[in-house]
């Protein structure tokens, strides 16, 4: 709009705004008719006369510029011009109002320059009709600090309708970044339990896919019922573990705790328990049980992941589970499996091979989990044997929700 008053007046619509432009019109004529002098055939009234029609003229021009949005500067200067030479030819009458409304709007609506421009036109226009019809010098500093005054003040509404149309453009782009960020972390969350549950399913089908097509060459091969009974009962117990760790899984993804020491106890009997002989231990150091969320199943799916592999691997080697929940009070938990064992030099190379021989997540998956929380983790000989170690942040990476490649499973 053309001015902060039009600017209301357009809030409540645009013949609103033209009706009440050309009511002041009427109201600014009414004061010239009623003055002395006034509008006249003859002499100074006939100057009024031409005065008034050519403001009135531009004073029309601006009010429809209210309801066709189009904006122009011409009309401007001959509205300023009329009401500088109207305060020297009408003192009496509001024929300034020309001037005022048009400086107003050049401040508001053109360049400062061009509002300049404008204002100074007013001030030249008011001194020469001063001059020529013997008005008080007076007035010229009047109304030309008046003049002043009312460029400032468009200007300023200028400013202000600036800078209120970037602070809308700003919290509109927030809102729609906002509304890309919930997007996002929809998707990102989706992504999250997509791949928990791959892992795991994985996992357990992969397991108990090696222990079915055993079971179907021992059938072919004509095996005992006794050997073929008992490799039956190996895959009945890796369909249950598989249902457990999948509650398990879904426990952590909404929200439950995870009972890390607990969890990993059972993984050591576990291990002991398919591997007579073998001497396995489990070190536990700090406040294990605090750990939770993404943190936790790193852990507990990393240390199933490594028994799994020392069994496939060093079958009966002796293992060793420490677990750091706060190393060196540097707030990163460590967990680390060693093994006694001497696997083969081409196994230990293609972890690739591990993972996808239908052991577990495989080694890939897990490492590249632990660099998503924010951790690490290494694998290579170590002595005698063989060393997993996984390294956390129990700040950060509990916080982690980036999307994660699945594992090989």
């Amino acid at each position: 709009m053309s001015s902060v008053p039009s600017m209301v007046l357009y809030s409540l619509g645009a013949r609103v705004a033209l009706a009440i432009r050309a009511l002041g019109l009427v109201l600014v004529g009414w004061t010239l008719f009623d003055a002395h002098p006034g509008p006249a055939s003859s002499g100074r009234g006939l100057v009024i006369t031409v005065l008034l029609g050519v403001g009135a003229l531009a004073w029309i021009v601006w009010a429809w510029e209210a309801y066709t949005h189009r904006a122009t500067s011409a009309d401007l200067f001959v509205m300023t011009a009329a009401g500088g030479l109207l305060v020297g030819a009408a003192p009496s009458a509001a024929g300034s109002a020309f001037a005022f409304v048009a400086i107003v709007t050049a401040g508001f609506r053109l360049e400062f320059r061009r509002a300049v421009a404008v204002t100074v036109v007013g001030l030249f226009t008011l001194a020469l009709g001063v001059l020529i019809y013997d008005q008080a010098a007076l007035a010229v500093v009047a109304y030309g600090l008046g003049f002043a005054v009312s460029l400032l003040a468009g200007a300023n509404g200028r400013q202000a309708v600036g800078r209120a149309e970037e602070a809308e453009l700003l919290l509109a782009q927030v809102q729609r970044s906002r509304e890309e960020q919930l997007r996002a972390a929809r998707l990102e969350e989706s992504a999250r339990i997509a791949r928990e549950i791959h892992d795991v399913l994985a996992h357990a089908l992969a397991g108990l896919t090696i222990q079915l097509e055993a079971t179907s060459a021992l059938l072919e091969g004509g095996a005992e019922r006794a050997v073929v009974l008992e490799r039956l009962r190996h895959a009945h117990q890796l369909a249950r573990e598989g249902l457990e760790e999948t509650r398990r899984a879904v426990g952590v993804l909404r929200g439950e705790g995870l009972a890390v020491p607990e969890a990993l106890e059972a993984l050591v009997a576990e291990y002991r328990a398919s591997s007579p002989g073998a001497t396995v231990s489990l070190a536990l150091g700090g406040d294990s049980s605090r750990l939770e969320g993404p943190v936790a199943l790193a852990v507990v799916w990393v240390a199933q992941e490594a028994l799994t592999n020392v069994r496939k691997h060093a079958p009966g080697a002796a293992v060793r589970v420490e677990l750091q929940p706060d190393a060196d009070h540097s707030g990163i938990v460590v967990l680390q499996i060693n093994d006694g064992g001497r696997p083969r030099a081409d196994e230990l190379a293609d972890t690739d091979g591990l993972a996808g021989s239908g052991g577990g997540y495989g080694l890939r998956g897990m490492r590249e989990r632990a660099q998503i929380l924010g951790g690490s983790l290494s694998v290579g000989p170590d002595a005698d044997g063989w060393r997993v170690e996984l390294r956390l942040s129990a700040t950060g990476a509990a916080q982690a929700t980036q999307v994660v490649p699945a594992g090989n499973g």
